[in-house]
């Protein structure tokens, strides 16, 4: 009988495979004779093919036997010392047959297919051959029926149970804290930087508590002198390099020389105006002695020009004939002064000859270098002008700070004081109180704390709160993170639990091996489940129910058998040594046909253990360890 795929044609599209699929099911069944059982599974097999999934086991056994027949090399045979065990065997063959193997071997063979973590389905043709093999199962993990949860869900819980600790398990009993309940590691770290820190000036350590009982717009004023007096004070420069400004400060700042300042300081801007202007004019030279009326007559002469005035050679006005003897003492370049211009240019040098005067006398009552010369008073009233800035800032800091609260003790009596306020105020500024940032850190603890009962409190959860009160902001970030595996596991505990109760209603000696089971790994998550060969093929299981079929008492059963294929992606057909082939073509007779490894046990061993093939040849002179049928 040919149960071979119609042709071994290279196939261009999924159709032509799905239909071939189906004609060697449809081969398969004819096989039955009718039977109830087989046409059942031929109808659902065909659907589930027809809609585009294809049983992996029978799309292997099919294709298994198109190779057979093709004109290849046969399959390279194994050498004698391939492992004699199932579960490598089943590692990298789809078609196993178990020959010599009485329930005791089979049973241990099943046993190590459960504990490497496979999903096994055994069935045989009658109740007694399947109660037999299952009374010799040692593994605890036997489904009485195929587990009720969808293949996706199985797969997850097998996952969930396989990566759970016993740390994990305790998430049951702990409660979190939500997210939002956290303060964020930001606030924290500034919190705890504010806590630990130490104020540079110490001096001044009333300083925070004052301007923490002060309403926030008067804060953010005294903050913003205290910026302008740091400036002020940085722009003067070094003591050693300008140590005259400095100590002119002191003095102002006692109202010392505050006159003399304010006189020299508006005859030096301007005198430097003076010589900034006519930097590039001829220069004006006295030949003789000016008088002291002299100054109020040119400066008269100057507005007659200037009103439209003119100069005559006859018949001159009263004001230039006396003006005229003061014109003959005085040279523009090389010349008398005339006209307009060059009496402006001579009035400019007077002034500053007499604001160059004043200014002498004004740094000598101050005490302060004077000018060697007109080019160096712009450096001068720069200079002053600095001195000037930094004493009204430290001014208004010196009124703010004396009065920001009505029994303020705190008082600026000089620079240095000015100095280590205004540090002070910054310094609070950017860090604020370390006693306040202590206060809120210690709330936040208790509040983070009240969250969760002591019993209920998860380690991570204590973890941030001992990282609070003891102000460690790497710490508290470590439990933050911490705590976001800890959801993770809780959520995965409660799917467990979830899937788990689940599983019991469907298969209750199951669920609680897996529960309870001490191993890891997924490997620990295996089961076997036994079913009457009729009842599974009037109900084949959906795809990814089981990873391997194994069918007892093989030697006995036809051809249309071998849609049992469908149920698994891995087939172990096992003959016991008492029984009797059926007449060919036969399930048997296929899988040698296909290829299908060949283990040999021996029944009389009673520890069960799957051993090395014997020594002695089949009929056609083929190693025992090999592939049947090659």
């Amino acid at each position: 009988m040919d149960v071979g795929p119609v042709s071994v044609r290279e196939h261009g599209c999924a159709g032509e495979d799905a239909e071939d699929l189906l004609v060697f099911v449809e081969r398969l069944a004819a096989a039955g004779q009718g039977e109830r059982a087989t046409m059942v599974a031929r109808e659902q097999i065909g659907r589930a093919i027809r809609a585009g999934t294809q049983p992996p086991g029978l799309r292997r056994l099919a294709e298994a036997l198109a190779a057979s027949v093709t004109d290849a090399p046969p399959a390279p045979r194994h050498p004698v010392d391939d492992p004699t065990s199932v579960v490598p065997a089943m590692q990298a063959n789809a078609l196993v047959v178990l020959d010599e193997a009485g329930p005791s071997v089979v049973a241990q063979a099943i046993a190590a297919l459960v504990a490497d973590g496979r999903r096994v389905l055994v069935t045989a043709e009658t109740d007694d051959e399947l109660a037999e093999v299952r009374s010799r199962v040692s593994t605890g993990r036997v489904a009485d029926a195929l587990p009720g949860l969808p293949a996706a869900e199985l797969r997850e819980l097998r996952r969930l149970l396989a990566t759970t600790t016993a740390s994990a398990r305790a998430r049951v009993d702990q409660q979190l804290p939500p997210d939002e309940a956290l303060p964020s590691v930001a606030d924290v770290e500034r919190l705890c930087a504010q806590a630990d820190h130490a104020p540079a000036v110490t001096a001044v350590s009333m300083i925070p508590t004052l301007l923490g009982g002060v309403e926030e717009e008067r804060r953010e004023a005294v903050t913003a002198i205290a910026r302008c007096v740091v400036a002020r004070l940085d722009a003067l420069g070094s003591r050693r390099e300008h140590g005259w400004e400095w100590e002119l400060l002191g003095h102002l700042i006692h109202t010392r020389h505050r006159a003399a300042f304010d006189r020299t300081l508006e005859d030096t801007v301007q005198a430097a105006a003076i010589v900034a202007a006519r930097r590039r004019s001829e220069p004006v030279t006295l030949v003789g002695a000016i008088p002291s009326e002299g100054v109020e007559l040119l400066i008269s002469y100057h507005r007659f020009l200037k009103g439209g005035g003119r100069a005559r050679t006859y018949f001159r006005p009263s004001l230039q004939r006396e003006v005229q003897p003061l014109l003959r003492l005085i040279r523009v370049g090389d010349r008398e002064p005339a006209g307009e211009t060059d009496l402006l240019r001579v009035l400019d040098h007077l002034e500053l000859g007499e604001r160059l005067l004043r200014i002498d006398a004004g740094c000598r009552e101050m005490r302060i270098p004077t000018p060697r010369g007109p080019e160096h008073l712009a450096d001068l009233a720069e200079g002053l002008g600095r001195v000037a800035a930094a004493a009204r800032s430290v001014g208004a800091l010196r009124h703010d700070v004396l009065f920001l609260a009505a029994d303020s003790p705190l008082s600026v009596p000089d620079v240095g004081s000015a100095a280590d306020v205004a540090a002070a105020i910054l310094d609070y500024a950017e860090h604020g109180s370390a006693d306040e940032a202590a206060r809120r850190l210690a709330a936040v603890a208790a509040g983070l704390a009240a969250l969760a009962p002591v019993a209920a409190t998860a380690p991570e959860h204590a973890m941030a709160v001992q990282a609070l009160r003891e102000h460690d902001a790497a710490r508290y970030a470590a439990a933050v993170e911490a705590m976001g595996a800890a959801r993770r596991e809780q959520r995965d505990g409660a799917r467990r639990a979830e899937l788990l109760d689940r599983l019991r209603t469907s298969s209750p000696v199951l669920a609680q091996a897996w529960d309870s089971s001490p191993e890891h790994g997924s490997a620990a998550f295996g089961f076997v489940c036994f079913m009457h060969t009729g009842a599974l093929l009037s109900a084949v299981p959906p795809p990814d129910s089981a990873d391997v079929v194994v069918v007892v008492g093989a030697a006995r059963l036809g051809v249309e058998r071998l849609l049992l294929a469908s149920v698994a992606p891995r087939m172990i057909a096992t003959v016991d040594p008492a029984g009797e082939a059926e007449t060919s073509p036969s399930l048997l007779s296929v899988l040698h046909r296909a290829s299908a490894l060949v283990i040999r046990g021996q029944a009389a061993r009673t520890s069960g253990r799957v051993v090395r093939l014997a020594s002695a040849r089949a009929a056609a002179g083929v190693s025992a360890v090999g592939q049947a049928g090659a």
